[in-house]
């Protein structure tokens, strides 16, 4: 039974509803069913560890809808090696051979794919610094400012996105060796979508919340902020109001950290004031 074949109807019917704002620019819901239906087979195809090494950092449908849609090669997913790289040209309909991608890791002689690593944080050198969390496409790492962080291994994908951004060079790649059966890996790739999906919502409602103050940190994250940004009907009068409240929250952090070391009764009208002003423009926003 080929990997296309286990995935039942009503998967390809429901796969490409709902999905959030981040694919919105792909416009899937314009194109005819059997378009949609080819995209949502070879996003089923793909492991979905939204590694962005198939050069589409959004992750694997991106690039199953630049497959169909554009002919781009259909050999470029990096963690799936050959076994995907066949079972997407059997899906579009493609005699030609093409050789996947090679990968850093070698192959695995029962899989047929490179070998898969998952990432573990050396904890005792971790500066909890949190730059590791927001680069996770699945929320596997879990942590808080100055304090140790984890990454939970069986939630992993192995992506490798959480590397770069630890300024402190404490996370490594683990080989790990084990033996899926068809339907088994079916599962957990579609896991592993609803993981990045839900991921992708959070973070969408998080930058569409005028009073969160978290600064944006990744590219995925900016990619949503900006897509939010343009899904939203914002005045000009709204734009300013949301400005001005990102800057008063800015003062009232800085007095709050100066009082937290010394009393002070002008600083402390300051800031309430400022608060008030604070309160004033979010009954409007």
């Amino acid at each position: 039974m080929s990997q296309t074949d286990t995935h039942p109807q009503s998967t390809e019917q429901t796969r490409l509803t709902d999905l959030p704002i981040l694919f919105k620019s792909l416009h899937i819901d314009t194109l005819p069913n059997d378009v949609q239906t080819k995209i949502a087979r070879v996003d089923a195809c793909l492991p979905q560890t939204q590694c962005g090494l198939c050069e589409h950092p959004d992750g694997c449908l991106p690039y199953a809808t630049a497959i169909v849609l554009k002919g781009e090669p259909y050999n470029k997913c990096v963690p799936g090696g050959q076994p995907v790289t066949d079972a997407i040209a059997q899906t579009i309909g493609i005699d030609t051979h093409l050789t996947a991608a090679p990968s850093q890791w070698p192959i695995d002689m029962t899989s047929g794919r490179p070998t898969e690593v998952r990432a573990v944080i050396r904890e005792d050198d971790c500066i909890g610094c949190t730059k590791c969390i927001p680069a996770c496409p699945v929320d596997a790492i879990v942590g808080t400012g100055k304090h140790m962080h984890t990454i939970f291994t069986d939630l992993c994908t192995g992506c490798e996105l959480c590397i770069a951004p630890c300024p402190v060079d404490c996370i490594d790649l683990v080989i790990v060796e084990r033996e899926l059966s068809p339907f088994e890996r079916v599962a957990e790739q579609e896991d592993l979508r609803q993981r990045y999906h839900t991921h992708l919502k959070r973070v969408t409602e998080q930058l569409a919340d005028t009073s969160n103050s978290k600064p944006v940190v990744s590219m995925v994250e900016a990619k949503l902020n900006n897509a939010t940004s343009q899904s939203l009907n914002i005045s000009e009068a709204q734009a300013k109001n949301t400005i001005a409240a990102a800057k008063l929250r800015t003062k009232i952090k800085k007095l709050e950290k100066q009082l937290s070391v010394r009393a002070n009764d002008k600083k402390q009208m300051e800031l309430e004031g400022l608060q008030a002003e604070l309160d004033a423009l979010q009954a409007v926003l």
